[in-house]
């Protein structure tokens, strides 16, 4: 072979390098592409069902826990509380029996050390404070949810209307406030799916910075409460303070 054409060919193989190695590393760069953009699309199309699947989990737990309170006419049982008071830094907690008639009859029995009555009855709440024989009238409204948090409990077939929804974790919803409601930023609800009781227990958050744990248990449902259990008629010698007035 002449120097000439060997000269010719170790050209020609350069070049046939250098166009192969080009070709490769274009066809990596658009296989890297193609894969990049595979997986964008399948992430966007994850994040979509997520989305969807999250969204009619929220309807259906909230169906479910309506579908449960319609058909409860009375029930009753027993509470632990948990109150932290940021001011003070203090945490205090109680324990009582409570006894709901709907539509909106209520009654709070709360053990010692606190020992006292909460009754709420067409539209009129009654505190009895025993140990101060003292006895505190006023109006029923929601905005009383910060200062009795158990009274929740009462209006759990209606929280599509007061409250919006969103599930934090599996049978766990936090509400918020569709309007002001008294104190209240938010309140985080743990649905019961084990018996006929819908909620296990909740956490009440208020603008404050306190925060408010109610769990109940020993739930009974439908024992034919009677509508006196509800009426409060104020022990003799305890004096009576109308806030309407």
């Amino acid at each position: 072979m002449s120097w000439y054409l060997y000269y010719k060919y170790i050209r020609y193989r350069k070049i046939n390098f250098f166009i192969t190695s080009a070709l490769f590393s274009i066809f990596g760069l658009i296989k890297k592409l193609l894969i990049s953009h595979f997986i964008f699309l399948i992430f966007t199309l994850y994040c979509s069902l997520f989305t969807v699947v999250h969204a009619a989990t929220v309807d259906e737990t909230v169906e479910r826990m309506q579908k449960k309170y319609d058909e409860i006419q009375d029930i009753q049982g027993k509470f632990s509380q948990t109150s932290y008071i940021k001011d003070l830094d203090r945490v205090e907690r109680y324990e009582g029996e409570f006894f709901i008639k709907r539509p909106s009859s209520m009654r709070w029995l709360y053990s010692k050390p606190r020992d006292e009555e909460v009754i709420i009855r067409e539209g009129d709440i009654w505190i009895y404070k025993k140990s101060e024989k003292q006895v505190l009238k006023s109006t029923y409204t929601k905005d009383a949810y910060s200062q009795i948090p158990i009274a929740l409990l009462n209006s759990i077939g209606n929280l599509k209307a007061d409250f919006d929804i969103k599930m934090i974790k599996e049978d766990s919803l936090e509400l918020k406030p569709r309007r002001q409601m008294g104190f209240i930023k938010k309140i985080l609800l743990e649905v019961n799916n084990s018996n006929d009781f819908p909620i296990k227990a909740f956490s009440m958050f208020d603008t404050y910075g306190n925060k408010v744990d109610v769990a109940v248990k020993n739930v009974e449902s439908n024992s034919g409460l009677k509508d006196s259990f509800f009426i409060f008629k104020p022990p003799p010698g305890v004096e009576v303070f109308d806030l309407n007035q």
